[in-house]
């Protein structure tokens, strides 16, 4: 195969008289009037046109290690170790080194002014393939590979544009990477962009710090800057908006403005347009949600019915909130919250506080034996009753919160009043109790007015102490009934005498009335 190219070239050459020139610095120059004055190792094939009336490959005055292969391919002074390869490739330089052009006007500015004046350059260090690729370039160490890729670069440093009219517009725009057709087109002046995709970032200007991967992702960003899109279409729309994180098919495919979003998932937060500040994860989370701001969606399908509610957590298969809600919290799958402000725990299922197996709707273990583990701050003893009811809240054996009447408990039978009955109790007389009384202002065994303000009663005792007074009443009148008894016996007893004694005396009367 060698040989017989060798062989093509040679009759090739015999065929056009083209001259072979080999000068004493081993620079080789296949083409007519080749023009080098001190350069060296250089091989040359191909035309020129840098002398009226006159066709030959390009000149060099002291470059050296190059190989130039097409008309008009690169025209160096010091230029070294370059590769040109291609017509009009590399254009004119002067200081130019380490540099690859390869591509029908690569680096060339094709079709402009052909003279060092205008189009020279001193670059180093690119590799530019393709049609057009690196245009206008005078950047160092860029990348350049596809039909016109990098075209209107002037200053921008340390790109990699590969796929057709990937960063097409870039001027000053460095450290860019750009992968896929028309990927970053548009961008000029932005940097430390990193766009994978095709049409990825097309419009991009000014945006910096930007990683776009995936098909038509960040297509309209403009100056967005810090965003992270992952995935076919993710922040399709967006233009400024900025410190976002999109990864998944279409995830912020919407979002135009809206800033420090976190979606995640395929369609998630695909409707956000301004919304700020939202995070969503899982397949079409909040997918809705076009200008609601602060909120936190979390699973599959979930905040699919929010568009303008902000400040919500919703976590949890289909967890929902209506619309347009504010700082409400439904958390389980299929959980719903209707209200603001309010905060719903899962979808008929059972909360523990303490436990990690509730058996009752609510379920709470403290710390302590016998201690509730509940406390209500602002309802405490001092606070006023609001209305009379003989219903109440109680505990059970198990521990479970039921409705009761009112009902006293004693542990003793000598804590209830029964003991009044007892022949060894020790009843006052009323002339003992009218003297505590004069002296203390309340009955004996009775808690004072100042002791219930300070201390409070206990109701069990006060029950059973005003039960005693009672029963004390009752022997107290049990007594005097006793009294009153004997008295009208004796009173009885008095009127029967005292009727004979009448009877008696009318009889004595009535004697003495006859004697006369």
């Amino acid at each position: 195969m060698n040989k017989l190219l060798i062989f093509c070239t040679i009759l090739f050459l015999m065929a056009t008289r083209w001259p072979v020139k080999a000068q004493a610095r081993t620079t080789l120059f296949m083409g007519i009037a080749n023009d080098q004055l001190n350069g060296r190792f250089n091989t040359v094939y191909g035309f020129r046109d840098n002398i009226p009336g006159a066709t030959d490959a390009p000149s060099y005055a002291h470059g050296q290690g190059n190989t130039l292969v097409g008309a008009n391919a690169s025209n160096y002074t010091n230029g070294s170790d370059n590769t040109a390869v291609g017509f009009n490739a590399g254009g004119w330089f002067l200081s130019g080194s380490q540099n690859v052009f390869i591509g029908s006007g690569s680096s060339a500015q094709f079709g402009g002014s052909d003279s060092p004046s205008s189009n020279t350059r001193i670059m180093t260090g690119n590799s530019f393939v393709g049609f057009g690729a690196g245009y206008s370039n005078r950047g160092d160490y860029n990348v350049f590979m596809g039909h016109q890729a990098g075209y209107s670069n002037v200053m921008g440093r340390n790109n990699v544009f590969l796929g057709a009219n990937t960063g097409y517009a870039n001027t000053e725009g460095s450290n860019n990477i750009f992968l896929g057709y028309q990927a970053g087109q548009a961008n000029k002046t932005g940097a430390n962009n990193t766009f994978v995709g095709w049409l990825s970032g097309q419009a991009n200007t000014t945006g910096q710090l930007n990683v776009f991967v995936g098909g038509y992702t960040g297509h309209n960003n403009t100056t967005g800057q810090l965003n992270t899109f992952l995935g076919y279409a993710t922040g399709w729309s967006n233009t400024t908006g900025r410190v976002n994180t999109f990864l998944g098919g279409y995830a912020g495919e919407s979002n135009t403005t809206g800033i420090q979003n976190t979606l995640v998932g395929y369609q998630a937060g695909r409707g956000v347009t301004t919304g700020n500040n939202n995070t969503m994860m899982g397949y079409q989370a909040g997918q809705n949600v076009t200008t609601g701001s602060n909120n936190i969606i979390i699973g599959v399908k979930s905040g699919t019915a929010v568009t303008e509610g902000s400040d919500n957590i919703l976590m949890g298969f289909n967890s929902q909130s209506e619309d347009g809600l504010q700082n409400a919290i439904a958390i389980g799958a299929n959980s719903r919250v209707a209200a603001s402000n309010a905060l719903i725990l899962g979808n008929q299922v059972n909360v523990g506080i303490g436990t990690s197996a509730p058996t009752n709707r609510l379920e709470v273990i403290s710390q302590s034996p016998n201690t509730s583990g509940l406390t209500l701050t602002n309802l405490t003893a001092a606070s006023p009753a609001t209305q009379t009811t003989d219903q109440f809240l109680t505990v059970n054996e198990k521990g479970d919160v039921v409705k009761a009447r009112y009902q006293l408990r004693i542990s003793s039978p000598s804590e209830w009043s029964d003991k009044v009955f007892s022949s060894s109790y020790p009843l006052r007389s009323l002339s003992s109790v009218a003297s505590y009384i004069d002296q203390h202002g309340h009955l004996p065994g009775v808690p004072s007015a100042e002791h219930v303000v300070k201390d409070g009663v206990d109701l069990v005792k006060m029950q059973a102490t005003m039960l005693e007074k009672i029963e004390e009443l009752t022997l107290y009148s049990i007594e005097q009934d006793k009294k009153i008894e004997d008295q009208q016996a004796r009173i009885e007893l008095l009127e029967k005498q005292h009727q004979q004694e009448i009877a008696a005396l009318k009889q004595l009367l009535k004697q003495l009335l006859n004697k006369k």
